[in-house]
């Protein structure tokens, strides 16, 4: 490179201030720029062509979040029946309302290393569809899952990961994190269970779910904590 042509900064942080200088046939010029002017500068003349494929996703995944370390995969459960045990009590094909699940992932390690839930009006998902408190245990305020001393299976292909909020909601449910008063009727868990198998899970949505007053955006957000 010839030097007599070459343009040179000089960056003040006193003064907030970039001076571009630029010589050519023994000729300085110099010209003062703001420091967001050199910023838009070399943003625009950035060339990235490289694609950052996700692979294949899990079945339901609504949004993906990737950093350099982790990607949170969110998740649509299809379903609105699970096999739930409480206690020593199955209760088989039980009703539920409409659940999300999340889930940060390490693609190096191939494990989930954290999990979150929570209960979704049945519609049409949108960033501001409302939540509402889920109303059995297992569950923190913040939505993270307890997961207590169940070890969660090791995933090599994330696609898989669908599969693993069904495991989830076949963990055995007792009393810790439950309230009554997570749920409109003021039930006790068992009282509550009792009163809701063999309902429809529309039934969650007229006189069980207390809202949240939070939206399913809030809840994607846990990615950015």
């Amino acid at each position: 490179m010839n030097a007599a042509s070459d343009t040179v900064l000089r960056i003040s942080p006193n003064r907030a201030e970039v001076i571009v200088e630029r010589e050519e046939n023994g000729v300085i010029a110099r010209k003062s720029i703001t420091p967001d002017s050199l910023a838009q500068c070399l943003l625009s003349s950035r060339y990235d062509n490289e694609c950052h494929p996700t692979g294949l996703l899990p079945e339901g995944c609504i949004a993906v979040t990737m950093t350099s370390k982790h990607t949170w995969y969110f998740l649509r459960y299809p379903e609105l029946y699970a096999d739930i045990s409480y206690y020593d009590t199955e209760y088989l094909h039980f009703p539920l309302p409409r659940l999300v699940f999340g889930f940060q992932y390490l693609p190096r390690e191939k494990k989930v290393v954290k999990s979150y839930l929570c209960v979704v009006k049945d519609e049409r998902l949108t960033p501001d569809t409302p939540l509402f408190i889920y109303p059995f245990s297992n569950v923190h305020g913040d939505s993270s899952i307890c997961l207590g001393n169940n070890a969660l299976p090791a995933y090599k292909d994330p696609a898989r990961l669908h599969t693993l909020a069904a495991y989830i909601l076949r963990f055995p449910n007792n009393n810790d994190l439950y309230s009554s008063s997570n749920n409109q009727l003021n039930l006790e868990y068992r009282d509550l269970l009792e009163q809701l198998k063999g309902k429809e899970p529309s039934v969650y949505y007229s006189q069980v779910l207390k809202e949240k007053r939070q939206t399913l955006k809030n809840f994607m957000d846990i990615a950015r904590r």
